[in-house]
């Protein structure tokens, strides 16, 4: 580069035209906009005006970069699909952003290795906190996230050894409860339909069932884990697999309220009276598991409780506050129609 030449402008407003366009020096701006109790009001409302004329926008990942701090917190997610993901977000952002953080919300599309690319660049940005909605993780991101110290929570469901803070319910016990309901409820041929969900859910979701069934000594093998999302088209579609198999099906456990939902659907479009015929139950309590015909007995699973505990024990923790772990969250069984 010849001497004197000038490097191209990006057209982006900067700290150093704030500062011209104040008369002061960049310094002075920077302190005034991270600081500005320590700027006297007059040079103050001076730099307010200049920022506000040219439109300025502060970087804040370079400004993070530069101050070894940051007030942004990423949260990972296998799908924004994903069942309760919005309320856990929304109790995240109810604790989390009256105290100034802001979250960076990804999804890694069911894969790990996304979740650790993902993970590595927003790392980048020095990190406040890391919120993920899995349990699964590769060794890289294991190790990432221990080399970055900062505070990290799992939330949805609990695991014997979490990464750092853990916080859901014990889909387990859930699982198990729901399924024991409709055996108290007399039934006995029982089947569970799963979709493509987090490999570490399903299995737990199996195992609560299972529990369920093999303490009763009945017959635990009527199970479809389908490919597709667990959609209201995937509940329909799943319906008559169940009968084709398994005809002497007279009740269905589905491991989210839109398969339930979907299932519901096809047993009207079938003439199957539920549940007279067929009892089907759903998982989540969603809002259209209320309104559905008939309506859904489901489980609760407190998304927004959880959600509002990961954002308490990371601002406890972000403010050097020892955070000890409560008890789980509890699932609770709401009965209504549909067995």
């Amino acid at each position: 580069m010849s001497i004197g030449k000038k490097r191209r402008s990006t057209g982006r407003v900067t700290l150093a035209d704030v500062a011209q366009l104040a008369g002061v020096g960049t310094m002075t701006v920077s302190r005034a906009l991270r600081t500005p109790d320590q700027v006297s009001d007059k040079l103050r409302e001076k730099i307010e005006a200049a920022v506000s004329e040219l439109g300025y926008l502060p970087n804040l990942a370079a400004s993070s970069l530069a101050s070894a701090s940051s007030y942004t917190v990423a949260m990972v997610v296998p799908s924004l699909s994903e069942s309760g993901c919005a309320e856990m977000f929304a109790g995240l952002q109810r604790v989390l952003q009256p105290a100034g953080y802001q979250i960076m919300l990804a999804e890694s599309q069911h894969m790990l290795e996304r979740e650790q690319q993902l993970l590595e660049t927003l790392l980048s940005y020095n990190l406040a906190a890391a919120v993920l909605l899995s349990v699964e993780h590769t060794a890289a991101t294991r190790q990432a996230l221990a080399a970055a110290a900062i505070p990290v929570v799992e939330i949805g469901a609990l695991r014997a050894d979490p990464l750092d803070i853990n916080i859901g319910i014990d889909y387990v016990a859930a699982m198990y409860q729901l399924t024991q309901t409709l055996i108290t409820d007399g039934y006995q041929h029982i089947g569970l339909l799963c979709a493509n969900q987090e490999q570490w859910i399903f299995q737990q979701h199996l195992q609560g069932w299972h529990n369920a069934l093999l303490r009763n000594h009945m017959s635990p093998h009527r199970v479809i884990n389908a490919a597709q999302p667990a959609s209201f088209t995937t509940g329909a579609q799943q319906l008559p697999e169940f009968l084709l198999a398994w005809p002497e099906l007279d009740a269905l456990v589905c491991a989210s309220d839109e398969l339930a939902c979907g299932a519901l659907y096809e047993c009207q479009r079938r003439h199957i009276r539920v549940p007279d015929h067929l009892a089907v139950v759903g998982f989540g309590n969603s809002e259209f598991s209320r309104v559905c015909q008939p309506p859904l007995t489901t489980m609760t699973v407190p998304h927004r409780e959880i959600g509002i505990q990961a954002g308490s024990a990371l601002l406890a923790r972000l403010n050097g506050e020892r955070w000890q772990p409560g008890e789980p969250l509890p699932s609770t069984l709401c009965r209504r129609d549909s067995c």
